[in-house]
């Protein structure tokens, strides 16, 4: 387990949908022999309309998580959690055969709770953690965003107030820079600078833009849809 961990909000299957992730579960090398992937889903007692946990329900269930994760052996890797649709999913590699020793945990910290232990199978080592719960380039825009976000807010930035914004980006043929130019030049955006290293074409632009957190998510979105 990492000491990098963050979260970002998405939806799956129209559905709101919350993560909490190790970015890094593999970072120094460890963990390696724990192959086996195992899902506990719970579902919520009180799940907010739009499927979430509320406050009070999130509190109870951030202490059985560290009561259960504080249990687990070095035998046993947490890499992350998923909240949506009413319910809260938590995914551990392993290399125990059956899992069963986080459904006896399961059992002793989640009285009163509805759950299942299931082993997931996967087409290679970790595939289902990098294609199904990893956040995609556009998540992890929106991630880079909202750490930016607040940290204007802690410096008394006024947020609503237009700046030129400065984006890198990176291609891999001078053609596709070109067509990528053309495009944003039309919607307003400005080319600041560009140079060519090791077969990498990157860009820099700029355009005036407002630092709220959804108004620079839809640009960056809109610079990922675009590349």
């Amino acid at each position: 387990m990492s000491d990098n961990w963050d979260t970002y909000f998405t939806y799956l299957e129209d559905k709101p949908a919350s993560f909490l992730l190790d970015l890094e579960p593999w970072s120094d090398g460890a963990n390696e022999e724990l192959d086996r992937l195992y899902r506990l889903r719970v579902i919520l007692k009180e799940p907010t309309d739009n499927g979430l946990t509320n406050q009070d329900e999130a509190s109870l269930l951030n202490g059985i998580e560290d009561s259960i994760h504080d249990s687990l052996d070095e035998g046993y890797l947490f890499v992350g959690r998923l909240t949506t649709n009413g319910r809260r999913d938590f995914f551990y590699y392993a290399n125990a055969e059956d899992g069963s020793e986080i459904e006896r945990l399961a059992v002793r910290f989640l009285e009163g709770y509805r759950f299942d232990l299931e082993r997931l199978e996967e087409d290679k080592p970790r595939s289902f953690y990098y294609e199904s719960i990893y956040p995609n380039k556009a998540n992890r825009h929106r991630m880079t965003n909202r750490h930016i976000v607040d940290k204007l807010k802690q410096l008394g930035d006024q947020l609503a107030k237009p700046r030129d914004v400065n984006h890198w980006l990176y291609f891999n043929s001078a053609a596709s820079r070109n067509q990528f130019k053309a495009r944003v030049q039309q919607d307003g955006f400005q080319i600041v600078d560009q140079n060519d290293r090791e077969n990498k074409y990157a860009l820099k632009i700029a355009r005036a833009e407002v630092m709220e957190l959804l108004a620079i998510g839809d640009v960056t979105d809109y610079l990922v849809r675009t590349t």
